[in-house]
């Protein structure tokens, strides 16, 4: 086969890969959309269990065809540990955030997990951050600061935490912290351990401690629609997993990440269909921000590790 012909052969799989992406985010959006119509009537940790178990079911055929129970085996249950709790935890702050606040806040919101990945990676990991990636920075949390509209949301002090907005803010934020938390500790699995071994003790993970908590709090369906809802919460999430994986292997990191922030439009559209929301100006204009800055660190972080897949962006096996 000539080059030319290798080269013809190369948009076809991008365009898949373009599409699985795409497909991922809808999916995911689909799934926060679910959570948030399910969040006042479920406690969180009976809605991560549903998550964790249903996905597992999907995510299954991977570890089978990765060895099986064998390709499961790992002599790193600590960093296991960590990854599953930081996990677990952004699971927690972040499905209950989007029974607080409109779900284009919180995904605006869970943008800015790039940020705490690189800020994590100078401390944890000793990781040397240029003036470019600093400046991108701090335009970032400008633009967080934008959406978050200290001027309001914050100018009644401790008081402010009896406005859901405010507290779905917080949670967002920290829900975000977790998850770049998971990403560092992902980076660091990932040397020795095969990403299925990593999906496979995570899901595990908060499987059972969503359900270490059920007897105290289950609540039973009350409806037909409600218990298929929290299934479909696992399958699609799951599934939603399967497509992400496979689109950051199928092209590259630069073609296919931008296409994360499309879960913004989703948001939108799912918040003003199901519940009427429209988003604030401000909180347009924020997100805009930190999608820009977002994007750069990431292909910042593509150029500099000479074209391997970004740590940032390993999150097939996040919430």
């Amino acid at each position: 086969m000539t080059a030319s012909a290798s080269a013809a052969d190369q948009p076809a799989p991008i365009g898949r890969a373009i599409i699985s992406m795409a497909t991922a985010i809808f999916l995911f959006a689909s799934m926060n959309a679910m959570i948030k119509s399910l969040g006042d009537t479920y406690p969180v940790n009976q809605i991560i269990f549903f998550r964790s178990v249903f996905a597992l079911v999907v995510i299954w055929p991977l570890i089978v065809r990765a060895g099986g129970l064998k390709s499961l085996k790992t002599t790193r249950l600590w960093g296991h540990a960590w990854r599953a709790g930081a996990g677990a935890l952004a699971m927690s702050c972040g499905f209950t955030a989007l029974s607080l606040m409109p779900l284009a806040n919180a995904a605006a919101f869970s943008f800015t997990a790039p940020f705490f990945v690189t800020i994590l990676g100078v401390l944890l990991l000793g990781e040397k951050v240029r003036w470019r990636r600093t400046v991108a920075l701090i335009v970032g949390f400008a633009g967080v600061l934008i959406m978050l509209r200290p001027d309001r949301t914050f100018a009644a002090g401790v008081a402010a935490l009896d406005d859901g907005m405010a507290l779905g803010a917080i949670l967002a934020l920290t829900g975000a912290f977790f998850a770049a938390l998971a990403m560092i500790s992902i980076r660091r699995l990932s040397s020795t351990e095969p990403n299925t071994t990593i999906v496979f003790y995570f899901m595990m993970t908060a499987a059972v401690g969503g359900a270490a908590f059920l007897p105290y709090n289950f609540v039973l369906p009350v409806s037909w629609t409600d218990l298929a809802l929290l299934i479909c919460i696992g399958l699609v999430g799951g599934l939603a997993q399967v497509l992400l994986t496979n689109a950051y292997r199928k092209a590259p990191v630069a073609v296919v990440a931008p296409f994360d922030y499309t879960a913004m439009v989703w948001a939108t559209i799912y918040g003003f269909v199901l519940w009427g929301e429209v988003p604030d100006i401000m909180v347009i204009g924020g997100a805009l921000i930190v999608i820009g800055s977002g994007v750069y660190i990431t292909l910042r972080e593509i150029k500099l590790g000479g074209g391997r897949p970004a740590p940032v962006k390993l999150r097939a096996d996040l919430p």
